[in-house]
């Protein structure tokens, strides 16, 4: 029996250094800082209308992941979900949307989009990014769709944030 509640041990103790460790790292995010962070987003359309020679509107949903490129712990391995309207009129392509960003806690990073500009505003969160703020330049390149009536595209971000 004394084995067996010394295994145990050995097993739940790097588990739980690992979580004290994590909380650590969550507890020293600067009050302000930058970093690079890529997201790897699939994307699927909710509604098209297509307007002929005219143009076409979109409403897409967009999901994915999070790694920051810089092996910091923040803007890292979040959950994304984004909603994107998509107007191609006149030969002109523009776009805005929102996006949420969950992180393994369940904080989340609440964030605005304009496709024209090529920037991300972060605009708000909960728990630990409770008063974010600042913006995040991207760069985006497309990826092979991963079947029919999908796309994919990996986004690199170089975010500024602060607290409020």
């Amino acid at each position: 029996m004394k084995k067996l509640a010394t295994a145990a041990l050995a097993a739940v103790i790097p588990l739980s250094l690992s979580q004290v460790a994590w909380a650590a790292d969550k507890l020293q995010m600067p009050q302000q800082g930058t970093a690079t962070y890529v997201t790897y987003y699939t994307s699927h359309s909710l509604a098209n209308l297509d307007m002929g020679e005219v143009g076409s509107e979109a409403l897409l949903e967009l999901v994915g992941i999070t790694r920051n490129a810089e092996g910091q712990k923040f803007f890292d391995n979040m959950s994304v979900r984004c909603l994107f309207y998509r107007e191609a009129v006149g030969g002109k392509d523009k776009g805005s949307g929102a996006c949420t960003e969950t992180d393994g806690d369940g904080d989340k990073v609440f964030i605005t989009v304009d496709a024209g500009a090529r920037v991300h505003t972060l605009i708000g969160g909960t728990g630990k990014y409770k008063g974010i703020s600042g913006t995040a330049p991207f760069t985006g390149s497309p990826l092979p769709a991963p079947g029919q009536g999908l796309g994919a595209i990996v986004v690199e971000h170089r975010v500024t944030w602060q607290f409020k």
